[in-house]
């Protein structure tokens, strides 16, 4: 018990500090960021709710309605704060599910604390459990699973192979969880949860330097990197938006980046389930395909999906591309150049058919 006390002030400082420098980061996403202050502010309030129910426990029974607080706000925040934070990674595009959850946990807890069915403050003001303890337990695994979900879904979401990183910490997770189970006096869960919290900020700063601002779609660096390491079979597919600097001059750069996050999506939409999409330029985009048969086709379903989403728009925005494959004893370069030149040749064929057309009339 001593020893957990010793911890207090070292998890708490790290908490307050990672509160600040989330606070002023800017390259995180806005919601991720809330995601992460609102996490570390509550579990800051959680340890402080543990520790007060550590002292008051058996003490003098005037403290008794303060033990019971402490009690209940641990119980029925650290699920929801779980559930929160992956909501979070999300980006709150399941918010509805989560909500419920959350909704039904709450109902369910206060049910039970009421009935004395999960823990009771006795008249000497000491804590016990009760037989339904597990309840509690089993929906903080399952926050714990949830977590584990969204984690997954958003290292798919730069197309990387992190799912070590999610696994090993919901085993941490799940470590903290059965100790505290089964030797209660032992206190580690919330110093697993803060060091899980911290390791999770790192590595959302990670992927987000991996991550276009403008567009939310890989940057530069992350396809000089990955370029290098080509495959056989693999596809490049470079893409240009014909005239970006007349519709930039014409309608503003307000309109200019809203065509730019436009196209990021439709490039993703299309190739986003085989390949991985890239902003390499101001107008320019790649994709790198898997090994991929009908790469023609996808690419008629791209032209299809831009024609579709830009019918109504005024800049009358267009594409040009050019793909190239990785051949066995290929350079990299060479297939990029290849891909570069096929792309600059379909953008000369369209001036010189834009041109016979006004000729023509």
């Amino acid at each position: 018990m001593t020893q957990y006390f010793y911890t207090i002030p070292v998890i708490s400082a790290i908490l307050l500090c990672m509160i600040f420098l989330t606070a002023a980061n800017e390259f995180i996403l806005p919601k991720h960021k809330k995601g992460f202050i609102v996490a570390f502010s509550g579990e800051l309030f959680i340890i402080i709710c543990e520790v007060l129910t550590i002292v008051l426990d058996g003490s003098a029974i005037e403290f008794k309605p303060i033990h019971f607080l402490a009690n209940y706000l641990g119980f029925l925040l650290t699920p929801i704060l779980i559930v929160f934070f992956a909501a979070s990674i999300g980006r709150f595009h399941r918010v509805k599910g989560a909500l419920i959850g959350i909704v039904t946990y709450s109902v369910l807890i206060n049910c039970l604390i009421i009935t004395k069915q999960l823990f009771f403050i006795d008249a000497q003001n000491n804590y016990h459990r009760e037989f339904l303890y597990p309840i509690y337990i089993i929906s903080y695994l399952l926050t714990i699973v949830y977590l584990l979900y969204e984690s997954l879904r958003y290292s798919r979401k730069g197309f990387l192979h992190h799912k070590i990183f999610a696994y090993l910490l919901s085993f941490c997770f799940l470590a903290s969880v059965s100790i505290q189970v089964f030797l209660p006096q032992v206190h580690i869960t919330r110093i697993v949860v803060v060091i899980s919290l911290c390791v999770y900020y790192a590595y959302n700063v990670e992927l987000a330097n991996l991550f276009d601002k403008l567009t939310g779609i890989l940057n530069q660096g992350t396809y000089l990197r990955k370029v290098k390491s080509l495959k056989e079979g693999q596809v490049v597919i470079i893409l240009d938006i014909d005239n970006f600097k007349g519709i930039n001059d014409n309608h503003g750069h307000q309109v200019g980046d809203e065509c730019l996050t436009g196209i990021s999506r439709t490039i993703k939409s299309v190739f986003g389930n085989y390949g991985q999409c890239y902003r390499i330029g101001g107008d320019e985009f790649a994709v790198i395909l898997r090994k991929h048969n009908n790469v023609e086709s996808l690419i008629k379903r791209f032209e299809i999906a831009v024609d579709e989403k830009f019918k109504n728009n005024p800049c009358q925005l267009s594409i040009s591309l050019g793909y190239s494959k990785y051949e066995n004893n290929d350079s990299f370069e060479a297939v990029i150049q290849r891909a570069d030149s096929n792309m600059y040749d379909a953008k000369r064929q369209k001036k010189a058919s834009e041109a016979t057309v006004i000729n023509a009339n």
